[in-house]
């Protein structure tokens, strides 16, 4: 076998120094390098950005999820046309010098009895709850269906209170709108008209337009007359005959306080000492001291009558008469 020469001593020396100087290279790597390799060396830079203003009271951003559902709005009821139940009193009746009074749930009535030099009358407040509770009849259950006195036909509609109307019947013309219907459309003298909000306004003649208060919702009309308030006084002068103004006698009218709130007087008279009646000016004058805004002469004479619960109050002239149509509170469904 063939013997290799061994390296001098110097050589290996120099070999060991070597290794050792690798492996100190590798440990110095791993130690040093890669150990540090996933971290990066905090800087300060400076900032570019542009300065931000404060802002006073700042709103923070909130999850809306977290936030209070917002109050519900408050809605106000639509007022129901017609119906005063705002207004309709609740309270005991003031009776304390009524000769007769009724009260439910829809109706209020005190009547009472007066007394001027000349006359007796009698007036019926009344309070409704709705417009529809201010209610007429016609004699047979339609227009131009004849005649019937007038507690008759206050009993057959149920009436708790009823008073003579304005013989709308008996004449060839005039406005008459009942219960919402139109049935004639001829104007003849002032003209007094019931809307569905309650209001009750009267109209001269020459003032007044049969469309318009169509359109404004037009109830109930009369048609007899005058007008007997004039913006809260008597009336210079009245659309009407010499005899009817000046001649004291037997009347009915209808008077006006507010939507809801009406009046009906009926005034005995042609009977000496007890009642001689009233002229157009006493009974206007009766209506404003009753407290009424407007009010209206309904036809008057034998036709004059009021019924509060099936007796006849006052004295009607000699027991009254039959007539066409009637005023009424409460009972049955209107007719005609």
């Amino acid at each position: 076998m063939r013997h290799q020469k061994p390296l001098p001593g110097i050589l290996v020396i120099l070999l060991d120094l070597l290794g050792i100087g690798a492996a100190l290279g590798i440990f110095y790597l791993f130690a040093f390098v890669v150990s540090t390799s996933d971290h990066q060396p905090l800087q300060r830079t400076a900032s570019t950005a542009e300065p931000t203003l404060a802002v006073a009271n700042p709103t923070p951003e909130t999850d809306a999820s977290t936030l209070d559902a917002p109050p519900a709005p408050e809605v106000t009821p639509t007022p129901v046309l017609g119906d005063f139940s705002a207004t309709f009193p609740t309270g005991e009746l003031d009776a304390a010098n009524a000769i007769g009074s009724y009260a439910d749930d829809n109706l209020r009535i005190v009547i009472t009895e007066h007394h001027t030099d000349n006359a007796v009358y009698f007036a019926a407040d009344i309070w409704v709850r709705d417009v529809h509770s201010f209610q007429t009849a016609f004699a047979g259950g339609k227009f131009k269906g004849g005649y019937a006195m007038p507690d008759a036909m206050a009993s057959k509609a149920g009436a708790i209170l009823a008073l003579s109307g304005d013989s709308c019947g008996s004449a060839s013309d005039g406005i008459v709108i009942r219960n919402g219907d139109l049935y004639r459309d001829t104007k003849s003298g002032d003209v007094c008209i019931l809307y569905l909000d309650g209001t009750m306004e009267t109209y001269y003649e020459a003032d007044f337009d049969l469309d318009a208060a169509i359109a404004r919702g037009a109830y109930q009309s009369w048609s007899f007359g005058p007008k007997l308030i004039d913006n809260g006084q008597i009336p210079n002068s009245y659309n009407s005959t010499d005899i009817i103004i000046n001649n004291r006698a037997p009347r009915a009218a209808i008077g006006y306080y507010e939507p809801g709130h009406y009046c009906l007087v009926s005034v005995d008279g042609r009977q000496g000492d007890y009642s001689r009646g009233m002229n157009l000016d006493e009974l206007a004058q009766a209506m404003i001291d009753l407290g009424c805004k407007d009010a209206y002469n309904l036809d008057g004479g034998q036709s004059v009558m009021m019924v509060f619960q099936g007796q006849i109050i006052g004295k009607p002239y000699k027991g009254g008469r039959v007539i066409s149509d009637i005023i009424y509170f409460g009972g049955a469904a209107p007719q005609g």
